[in-house]
């Protein structure tokens, strides 16, 4: 109450005012307050998802929101200043959009809680967001909240090795490809290599490669690979291939046969051993590409000839002639030569054992050309040399140092004659063979000019299934009277070669019956008929019309080559 005290003027009046008591509206305030924190409300909190590096929108977005509701007076089951967590999920629709409706909170969790984070997190196959703290109180529909989802990144380490031994590959190279892109690293010296940043959730390609291997590839998604350690491991096979050479005098160029030629692997000798052919060629197969090597090569009457040392993928890369190696010839190197007796053609592969002064140094082996190089020949010394070849008879051939140094080529010639061939006799129950002819061959004989077929006599054989490696020997008759006809069996095969063992071109390759005479004789007035008269019964039911025929070139020039007969 306040008193107010009129001037002195006017009468005294005494006025007392009395205030205004809140009290009561207070009391009345503490008693609401406890029921005003009961109010509850609702709203709806909305989200949309995208993906982090497109930023494209993302549907059917797992995501699970939680938040912490606060009461003050929580009545089932009743308690003060009660605290529970609220879990919600869903997924985005088409829109990338989430909205979770009628999203329950009390006044008390707004007035004392609102500075307090919800927990957002969100996921799709393996993208996932990080975990989001958004105040609670912040979320609402007409502004979604963007959840940003990303892979994770990830590093594998990957394994290279030799299939064959299981060590490990220095230096490979790893190439890992995944959604187009590709990363690659090279591995260290225990042959592992690691791949940083690669995207998760995804399907990988790894290839393994490394120069002279064959490479290997690896495909699964990236969990198959991290999930165990030998999943990585690539595992690479040594590519191997040919390496061929060629063995060379280096004086006079010419080829040399029956070298002995070493390969050299990785500075240690190996077990692979050839000798160069006729023409002085030699070769090692399934050489390792892993593998340095270099190829030693040794012969009597030369020094040994190392080549240099090559990588297979190198050594694929050069040419003939650098493949060629070079031997050095001792001194008073001699050049002697193996021929055929008859016609004075060269003949290869003969192994020449030789003697000087009684002493056996050695073999050698003649070339394409027929040639052999003996060295370190003296004057005063004896020379013996045996040639052996299958197929032909043994030849010893013997000189002195002197003559052989004053001679020409010819007086070091070793002439060679091939084996007699004894022919087989017909099988009338069962023929197999053919009959070669001097003359022409029908189903009559005049004498000189035309014999009888299977008929013995002087101008032709019938010889037997077998391999003859020279005409001359299988069927003699013939060849002294003109090669000029063949009479081959049912059933029966022939090959003729141009050249002595089976070499050369192929001048008739038949399949019987046949009968075959020398074109040269067609227009004869006593042969031309041949393929179209009728012969008598028996001849006729082996040799009908239709299985006779001229040849296609001149009979003659046949003689000096070899032959094949074969039976079914």
């Amino acid at each position: 109450m306040q008193t107010f005290i009129n001037s002195e003027n006017e009468a005294e009046y005494i006025v007392k005012v009395k205030s205004r008591n809140y009290k009561w509206l207070w009391l009345l305030l503490l008693l609401l307050l406890p029921l005003l924190l009961l109010l509850r409300f609702s709203k709806d909190v909305a989200f949309v998802a995208s993906d982090l590096d497109s930023k494209n929108v993302l549907q059917d977005v797992n995501v699970d929101f939680k938040y912490v509701d606060h009461s003050f007076i929580k009545l089932n089951p009743f308690g003060f200043l009660v605290s529970d967590t609220v879990k919600l999920d869903g997924k985005t629709d088409k829109d990338g959009k989430l909205v979770f409706t009628k999203v329950n909170y009390s006044l008390y969790s707004v007035l004392f809680h609102s500075a307090e984070n919800a927990v957002v997190m969100a996921s799709k196959g393996c993208q996932a967001s990080d975990t989001l703290t958004p105040f609670f109180t912040s979320l609402q529909e007409i502004f979604p909240y963007e959840i940003l989802l990303g892979r994770p990144k990830t590093s594998l380490t990957f394994l290279v090795v030799d299939k064959e031994d299981n060590e490990p590959l220095p230096y490979a190279m790893v190439k890992v490809l995944v959604e187009g892109q590709e990363f690659e690293a090279q591995t260290i010296s225990n042959g592992m290599a690691e791949i940083k940043n690669l995207p998760g959730c995804s399907n990988l390609r790894v290839d393994g490669s490394k120069e002279g291997f064959l490479s290997d590839s690896l495909i699964a998604d990236i969990g198959t690979f991290i999930e165990n350690s030998d999943n990585r491991v690539l595992k690479l096979v040594p590519r191997k291939g040919l390496v061929s050479f060629i063995v060379k005098d280096l004086e006079t160029d010419k080829t040399i046969s029956g070298a002995s030629a070493k390969l050299v692997l990785n500075s240690e000798t190996s077990d692979l051993t050839v000798n160069t052919n006729g023409v002085g060629k030699g070769f090692f197969e399934n050489v390792s590409a892993k593998y340095d090597f270099s190829i030693v090569v040794s012969k009597m009457s030369y020094f040994d000839t190392s080549s240099a040392v090559f990588k297979l993928t190198e050594y694929e890369k050069l040419t003939d002639e650098e493949k060629v190696i070079k031997m050095r010839p001792c001194k008073n190197s001699v050049v002697f030569r193996d021929i055929d007796s008859l016609s004075g053609k060269p003949i290869e592969n003969v192994a020449n054992k030789i003697f000087i002064n009684g002493v056996e140094k050695g073999v050698a082996v003649s070339d394409g050309k027929g040639c052999f190089t003996v060295g370190n020949i003296g004057q005063d010394d004896e020379i013996k040399l045996v040639a052996t070849k299958s197929g032909m008879k043994t030849k010893t051939w013997k000189s002195t140092g002197k003559k052989i140094a004053a001679g020409k080529q010819s007086a070091r010639d070793i002439k060679l004659q091939y084996e007699r061939i004894l022919p087989s006799k017909p099988n009338p129950a069962k023929h197999c063979g053919v009959h070669f002819s001097g003359t022409l061959l029908s189903d009559t004989e005049i004498q000189g000019h035309i014999s009888k077929i299977y008929s013995p006599d002087i101008y032709g054989e019938y010889v037997g299934e077998g391999r003859y490696i020279s005409n001359q020997a299988a069927f003699p008759k013939a060849v002294q009277y003109t090669f000029d006809a063949i009479a081959v069996d049912k059933n029966t095969r022939l090959i003729i070669y141009s050249e002595p063992d089976f070499k050369g071109k192929i001048l008739l390759d038949v399949k019987g019956p046949c009968l075959i005479n020398n074109v040269k004789w067609k227009d004869e007035a006593r042969i031309k008929d041949v393929c179209s008269k009728t012969f008598s019964p028996d001849l006729e039911a082996n040799y009908p019309k239709s299985c006779r025929k001229w040849s296609d070139s001149n009979m003659n020039t046949w003689d000096f080559g070899s032959c094949v007969i074969t039976c079914d």
